[in-house]
């Protein structure tokens, strides 16, 4: 991790600004990042990262267009006084950065305002918005219309739909991988044009935000070119919708002991490649398990641990589990179906995870009645939002540590599906991580033929370089053990993407070359996933060869 200044010069920022005040109006201009943002979780208004571990990217300042229009403007601008941008939805990617930039000085281009959601269609189970819909926008537009979808949204539903899905960003229905059930995307190049994908390519196109099949379109699918990309800026994207079901239950494996994450990992990921879960199953810890629990003595009892350089120790865990009577892991997923359906698909549940000794699977049914839908207003707000009802609940842990403004970083790599391997590398990043003085915080994602591995790591504004060691550490032990970050906090992306080292490192000559054709003056989002221009050459911390 190496600081970078790319400010341009004052005059020539000076001149952008009051050139893009006379496009967007004064108010939608901030020369400077203290103002102008979505408020964060302390109800702060500036740009950059609520939860920073360094000063070093600091934005220089802010735009917010409105329309399409108004960001072909702006970066026709931004070419012309070689003004770099970087491209937020909302800023809300919290744990990655927030609207913190790689470069400094940087100014962010923030979309918040172009927030239309231009259809919602229920029959078909899609939508399409703008960048600046959030996942409560969405979730309330389909309640005000009465249609029966369960929109899928990540475990905080105050950021974008769209940033979300192009950031690679998961949810929680059987349309949770976002970046899967996105389908069409509206684009605008470095140079000011405008692309459509897929059949979007053909004006007026009737399939643009249905047709997905062999990765949609005619001839190459340019849509993976704009993902966790700075090779253009998305203004729509088409996402596909769970359809409500008839049936709903919750569902709960618990396993008692530590090692039970190897067959637990196993069962999960058979049962979603035979397609009996149709979710992607999150697995809590212990420490996870306990701290957002509503139990007082529990919180008392973490409570006299859980402060800068200390964490709570292995056998105060263990005699909470032990007194609560809950497992070491806790699995959380659905099932979706017809009426008939339901009742079968709980027995295999219940069959495939009595293999494991001490497991304990419960239930919450909503067993339904034939030709009806179950609606929201049934189900209320979940722990985890199976259902597609956005929550702002988990933020609460931010301040855990007994510190007011204090921080989460997620450390997320992709694993194969085998619960031996994501044991193995559990053990080791458990034991960093309490090294460190920190709490292994576990967010595990199964899908069918890989893992992600989310350790999600609460910290303190005194526990910085604490923090920064530790995350160097993870992602070196990761990268020994065979394994890479989908997605990674700005102050990382130059570290992942240097492990990307497959014949000298072609993956990222190639990005570079695509960056110099598409973007020659390098000015939307230099760095973002560690891809940057010859424009900028110098501001590289580790140049591919």
């Amino acid at each position: 991790m190496q600081a970078r200044s790319g400010a341009p010069d004052a005059r020539a920022l000076q001149h952008f600004f009051d050139h893009a005040a006379r496009i967007l109006g004064e108010a939608n201009v901030s020369r400077d990042h203290q103002h102008g943002a979505l408020k964060g979780p302390q109800g702060e208004e500036s740009y950059g990262d609520p939860f920073s571990t360094t000063a070093t990217h600091q934005p220089g300042g802010a735009v917010r267009p409105h329309t399409v229009e108004e960001v072909q403007d702006i970066v026709k601008l931004a070419n012309a006084y070689r003004v770099a941008l970087w491209t937020v939805s909302r800023g809300k990617n919290l744990g990655y950065g927030g609207s913190s930039p790689v470069v400094e000085g940087t100014v962010v281009l923030d979309l918040q305002r172009m927030n239309k959601i231009i259809e919602v269609n229920e029959e078909y189970g899609y939508a399409v918005v703008e960048p600046g819909v959030s996942f409560f926008d969405l979730y309330e537009e389909i309640q005000r219309q009465g249609l029966n979808l369960w929109p899928s949204v990540p475990a905080i539903g105050w950021g974008s739909v769209l940033g979300n899905t192009v950031d690679r960003g998961l949810g929680y229905t059987p349309n949770g991988e976002h970046s899967q059930s996105q389908c069409g995307m509206e684009v605008v190049l470095p140079n000011g044009d405008i692309l459509r994908t897929g059949s979007g390519a053909m004006k007026d196109n009737k399939t643009f935000p249905l047709y997905k099949g062999f990765n949609s379109g005619f001839g190459p699918s340019l849509d993976g070119l704009f993902f966790q990309s700075n090779l253009g800026i998305v203004t729509k994207l088409g996402i596909h919708i769970t359809p409500a079901p008839e049936a709903y239950a919750t569902v709960e494996v618990s396993v008692p002991r530590e090692e039970d994450l190897v067959p637990l990992i196993g069962t999960l990921s058979d049962l979603m490649r035979r397609s009996i879960i149709l979710n992607s199953p999150s697995i809590a810890n212990i420490f996870r398990i306990a701290l957002t629990s509503k139990v007082p003595e529990v919180h008392a009892k973490l409570a006299q641990y859980m402060k800068p350089g200390s964490n709570v120790p292995a056998d105060v865990l263990e005699e909470i589990r032990v007194q609560q009577g809950w497992g070491y892991w806790r699995a959380y997923f659905s099932l979706y179906g017809s009426v008939e359906m339901l009742p079968a698909l709980q027995k295999t549940i219940q069959r495939a995870f009595s293999a494991i000794p001490g497991s304990q699977v419960e239930w919450r049914e909503f067993p339904g009645t034939p030709g009806s839908f179950i609606t929201a207003a049934e189900i209320k707000e979940e722990e985890i939002p199976h259902s597609g009802i956005p929550t702002l609940a988990p933020l609460g842990i931010v301040d855990s540590r007994q510190q007011k403004g204090g921080g989460h970083i997620c450390f997320s790599p992709v694993l194969p599906p085998s619960g031996r391997e994501l044991y193995d590398w559990y053990l080791t990043a458990k034991q960093r991580t309490i090294d460190a003085k920190f709490d292994f915080f576990a967010d595990f994602h199964v899908y069918p033929r890989y893992v992600i591995a989310i350790e999600l790591v609460i910290y303190t504004l005194d526990e910085e370089e604490a923090i920064k060691d530790l995350y160097s550490n993870l992602l070196h032990d990761a990268s020994d053990q065979g394994y890479m970050e989908y997605r990674t906090h700005v102050s990382y992306m130059d570290d992942v993407a240097s492990k990307l080292d497959f014949n000298e490192s072609a993956f990222r000559r190639f990005t570079s070359l695509l960056k110099d054709t598409v973007d020659p003056n390098g000015v939307l989002s230099p760095g973002k996933s560690g891809i940057w221009n010859s424009a900028v050459l110098p501001l590289r911390s580790s140049p591919p060869k």
